[in-house]
């Protein structure tokens, strides 16, 4: 029976079986997907000649539809299994907006397999002499080696030893149909041994360059985080989570064990005047193990490639399967400008604090970014969110929204916005959900849209749906103070105080001076009777809003004196008197109103109550939207005041 030739390309310590499909580094298997071997056939045969990214792609998925960065995967997973380093030409080169060369020397082989032997002896005995098969790196079949080699001497009875030897012969074969199976069935060993699913992406560390340079490192991270934050097997920790990480010396592990993720990534930045070299590595936190490491050396107008380059071979060292948009979102930039990018991250951390310093510096933060680059979409979302928690300024909100999606339509953040102005501003609430679910299909690692959507969730009274989604935002970001108290709020509304207090308690455990969360036990502890609790809640919360740490000495001992003052007042008339003294002092348009009301309803003032719920309506009070699901207001629902303020909310049943 003729032979078949077969066909190896020789290139380097490599050797490429054309007809197995398999590539071999000094006789050791390299793994790798197929249409990765698909596009290194067609490399290898034409080497020294450029092919357009057009050609090849249609080579190698000539029966599919596919997006241009498919094949940039497909090369980045050559470039690692040929140990070719990033920036360097070994083996493919990169040639821009054409296409890649294959520029290693290949040397093609065209060999016939050995023949397969059966010779015949006689006193019984057979000699079965083949060439020595190799299967697939993978765990052999047990006595599946023994049956292939050990074939030197078998004793048959007289007159049986052909079909003897074409029994052993047909077991061989057997043995390695078993073994190729074993090997397609069993899971890639790769992909098994790493499993991960959550990353903290750590501020680099920045070593040379200019002062001014101090916070490129974590906006190398920031960059890092947003993009791989759009990948749904993935939870990535928000910015805001490694914040604290920047420039100081840090346990990556300890960390990650603290944050409860699977994989931590840190690295370094070494600045010269042109050039910019990074390093980074992905630790598994479980056991300190380098998932991954890479070393990149750039001009320094070329970093935006280095953050592009460390995604993606990120994503490969992970074996994630992604959509084309995912990929897409990979390499996505969002401005040209490393100043603009550095000024909206420290915005974000700012914006994040949820205090009125931290609102004020936010927004000046981001109408510096913009001024630095008028074409950065993000920056616009920053200023709406910082222009919405005024609703004077809702229409400066939304023109920055409408510039921001004038820019990218597909900006999750933006969507994400445009929902809280449709909730908070507009009461509009269908439109509402269609923006939030929108950023959400965008970017699901978003966690402000998962945030705002449970809000929304519970204000419309839908509070196990609203638990599941702020359960969804704190997978993302767990150590949240923001997101933990307005989970506490979530556990109010559902009438389930304890579960409140606890979360709200986290919250301050985390951030001591987070306004919202103060408030919110306000109120647990006037449903729960825990007045003393109450009283010392309401004025952490009011100490919080007239910025005691960043106050004068002087100033500060004015506000303890009045905080002394209101103490004095509950233990001796009680909490009904330190209320009514807040309403009295306070002002009384639509946002105080909203307050206000709950406080009479808690009071048993019912036509009070319903008064500042309609005057509240009337000026579009900020927390009014809360009026339905807040527990506070159930001696009101009876009310036809009540129930007539609900459906001109468009809240009613």
């Amino acid at each position: 029976m003729p032979s078949t030739v077969r066909h190896f390309y020789e290139f380097g310590p490599f050797r490429l079986d054309a007809d197995k499909h398999r590539l071999m580094r000094n006789g050791e298997l390299v793994h790798l997907s197929p249409k990765a071997i698909d596009a290194l056939l067609v490399l290898v045969r034409s080497p020294g000649q450029l092919l357009e990214r057009e050609a090849l792609m249609r080579a190698v998925w000539a029966d599919s539809f596919i997006e241009d960065a498919n094949l940039t995967v497909a090369i980045s997973h050559l470039r690692k299994a040929l140990g070719q380093d990033a920036g360097t030409a070994e083996y493919i080169e990169t040639v821009p907006r054409a296409g890649y060369r294959f520029v290693a020397d290949v040397k093609e082989i065209h060999e016939e397999p050995a023949p397969l032997i059966i010779e015949k002896r006689t006193l019984s005995r057979t000699v079965i002499e083949e060439e020595e098969i190799h299967p697939p790196a993978s765990p052999a079949v047990p006595g599946a080696a023994s049956i292939v080699r050990n074939t030197s001497l078998v004793r048959t009875k007289p007159g049986t030893q052909i079909r003897f030897a074409w029994a052993v012969v047909a077991l061989a074969a057997a043995a390695v149909v078993v073994t190729a199976w074993w090997a397609l069935k069993k899971p890639d060993t790769a992909a098994a041994r790493v499993r991960v699913s959550s990353i903290a992406v750590l501020p680099f560390y920045v070593v040379g360059g200019k002062p001014d340079d101090k916070h490129q490192g974590l906006g190398f991270a920031d960059t890092l985080i947003t993009r791989l934050s759009n990948l749904r097997e993935l939870k990535v920790r928000p910015t805001s989570a490694v914040l604290e990480f920047e420039n100081q010396p840090q346990d990556s592990l300890a960390f990650g064990r603290k944050t409860g993720v699977d994989a931590v990534m840190e690295g370094t930045i070494y600045r010269t005047n042109d050039q910019v070299r990074v390093t980074a590595r992905l630790l598994k936190v479980a056991d300190g193990s380098t998932l991954w490491s890479g070393q990149f050396e750039r001009l320094v107008r070329d970093e935006l490639a280095i953050q592009n380059e460390i995604s993606t071979q990120v994503v490969d060292a992970l074996a994630l399967s992604l959509s084309g948009s995912e990929r897409a979102a990979l390499t996505k930039r969002f401005t040209e400008s490393a100043d603009a990018y550095q000024l909206y991250i420290k915005g974000r951390y700012e914006w994040k604090k949820r205090s009125w310093v931290g609102i004020t510096e936010a927004e000046r933060l981001f109408r510096n970014a913009i001024a630095k680059d008028p074409n950065f979409a993000l920056a616009y979302v920053g200023l709406a969110d910082v222009m919405v928690m005024n609703k004077a300024n809702t229409q400066l909100a939304l023109n920055a929204i409408e510039r921001a999606l004038a820019l990218d339509p597909n900006l999750a953040e933006a969507h994400a916005t445009l929902g809280f102005i449709r909730i908070f501003h507009e009461w509009r609430w269908a439109d509402a959900e269609q923006a939030l679910r929108k950023s959400i299909e965008l970017n699901p690692g978003y966690v402000t849209a998962h945030h705002w959507y449970a809000q929304l969730l519970t204000i419309q009274g839908r509070h196990e749906e609203a638990k599941a989604e702020m359960q969804r935002a704190l997978q993302i970001d767990p150590r949240s103070y923001n997101i933990l108290g307005d989970m506490g709020q979530i556990y109010y509304f559902n009438r389930e105080y304890r579960e409140a207090e606890a979360y709200c308690l986290k919250a301050l455990e985390i951030y001591p001076d987070f306004q919202f969360a103060h408030n919110y036990l306000f109120s647990i502890y006037l449903k729960t009777g825990e007045h003393d609790k109450a009283l010392e809640a309401r004025l952490a919360a009011e100490k919080s809003h007239s910025f005691f740490a960043h106050q004068s000495a002087e100033r500060q001992k004015q506000v303890e004196a009045a905080l002394a003052r209101d103490r004095t007042t509950y233990r001796e008339a009680g909490i009904r008197k330190f209320m009514e003294d807040r309403i009295q002092g306070g002002p009384h348009d639509g946002d105080a109103c909203s307050v206000f009301s709950a406080f009479y309803a808690f009071l048993g003032e019912k036509d009070k109550a319903l008064t500042c719920l309609e005057k509240a309506y009337d000026e579009r009070g900020f927390m009014l939207v809360f009026v339905k699901a807040d527990p506070v207001f159930d001696n009101l629902r009876s009310e036809p005041r009540y129930q007539d303020t609900l459906r001109k909310m468009k809240l009613s049943d």
